[in-house]
């Protein structure tokens, strides 16, 4: 070999040797793991999985206290099963190690690490406020639901998808004396349990109005 093939090998293996650098010590890294289906609900008895194996299960309030190994640095894929009525997302999520997770004393803060079980279907409550309607039956997508008390109030609930819409009617086709005829008002569900309050106010047409109501004619003049 020549001194400048030499000269060359030797400085392919010097920048090899920079380029990889020294190894990364694996450490003991704290994770806390939080499984909710909304914001601030906790769920229990989920089992939570890192890179496949699985790391525990969640406790009475919805958490998994777990030390993983690894290296400053390494990306880690985090499954995990969602009981009935719920779904966890189509894709899984990546936890990415950080020294300041690094388990260095007894007291060392952890790593929380939130993961989502959404439900599938959300509760909606409806409360009818029919002024001057009492004893209105109330129709959700055509079938009855409830009817107005004496005080013209009403109230039902029903589940169903995000963005479930419906039609809620009040029916006065026994009371024709209650203007407007049988409003409707519609409705979508959101990715959340609601309350859907509605308002209607009714005329009540006396049979003296009505009278004057059919002598009315427009008369052409010419």
């Amino acid at each position: 070999m020549s001194m400048t093939s030499w000269m060359m090998a030797a400085l392919c293996a010097v920048a090899l040797a920079s380029c990889e650098g020294p190894p990364t010590a694996v450490r003991p890294f704290a994770i806390v793991f939080v499984v909710e289906s909304d914001p601030g609900v906790r769920l229990r008895r989920v089992r939570v999985f890192v890179d496949g194996e699985p790391a525990g299960e969640t406790d009475s309030n919805g958490l998994v206290h777990t030390k993983i190994y690894g290296a400053p640095g390494q990306r880690l894929t985090i499954k995990h099963d969602c009981p009935d009525a719920h779904e966890a997302p189509s894709e899984p999520k990546i936890l990415r190690l950080r020294k300041i997770d690094a388990v260095d004393s007894s007291d060392s803060p952890s790593m929380e690490f939130t993961l989502r079980c959404k439900p599938v279907s959300r509760l909606a409550v409806f409360i009818v406020r029919a002024k001057n309607g009492p004893g209105l039956p109330i129709l959700l997508d055509g079938e009855g639901v409830a009817r107005t008390n004496g005080s013209g109030v009403a109230h039902f609930s029903v589940r169903g998808a995000p963005g479930t819409e419906h039609r809620v009617e009040l029916d006065t086709r026994q009371h024709p004396e209650l203007l407007p005829h049988s409003p409707t008002h519609l409705f979508a569900l959101s990715d959340g349990d609601d309350i859907f309050v509605i308002n209607q106010s009714f005329d009540v047409e006396t049979e003296r109005w009505r009278r004057s109501r059919r002598r009315t004619r427009i008369t052409k003049i010419e």
